[in-house]
């Protein structure tokens, strides 16, 4: 007796539909771990801009401690004061003050240049400028600024979110108003800048 198998139509359709869901779940399952590595991105970069925001902080008290050892300039308060400096790379200091004794100035030279070089080492593209208070003489802004890190998706956001991010950004005075309050002492285009203000 010959005998045939035939094939059950809702076997091939059953098999069809299981390989449907497994496909659906991989994509939500792929979507998932895109979305948790995104997440994680976003952290590590704002982890980022914190420990560079706590190093501009250490960095300000690192100039304020060396303008406090400066004893012959910070009696005297000249004006203008030699630590006051703007963006750019630090002017070779005329005196190595570690081999020899240096005046307030030369010390000053000195101490602008190792701290500038120290703040390029530790940050991003970092440089800084300090100026004094127009309202306090004894009071100095310590502007310091990095290369923005990347990996906020600034570009993907839309308006609302790009403001957030500008504004969590932005170096803001006492009032709140954006800016140091200072004319000339702004947060260059793409550049994260940390402001702090010492009284040495």
């Amino acid at each position: 007796m010959n005998t045939r198998l035939s094939r059950h139509p809702g076997n091939s359709e059953q098999r069809g539909i299981a390989m449907i869901e497994a496909l659906i779940a991989l994509l939500v399952l792929s979507l998932g771990v895109l979305g948790l590595a995104r997440l994680q991105m976003s952290a590590l970069t704002e982890s980022r801009n914190t420990n560079a925001r706590a190093v501009a902080v250490q960095l300000a008290n690192d100039l304020a401690e060396r303008m406090q050892s400066n004893a012959i300039v910070r009696r005297t308060n000249p004006n203008p004061n030699p630590y006051v400096t703007v963006w750019g790379a630090p002017a070779a200091a005329v005196t190595d003050c570690r081999a020899s004794a240096c005046n307030g100035n030369d010390l000053a030279a000195f101490d602008l240049r190792a701290w500038k070089l120290n703040l390029g080492r530790l940050l991003p593209n970092g440089d800084a400028q300090v100026f004094r208070s127009d309202t306090d003489s004894n009071q100095f802004g310590v502007l310091v600024r990095w290369t923005e890190l990347e990996g906020k998706n600034k570009a993907l956001a839309n308006q609302a979110e790009g403001a957030l991010f500008t504004r969590a950004d932005a170096v803001t005075d006492a009032a709140g108003a954006v800016g140091t309050g200072m004319a000339n002492f702004t947060c260059p285009a793409n550049f994260i800048c940390h402001l702090v203000y010492i009284r040495p």
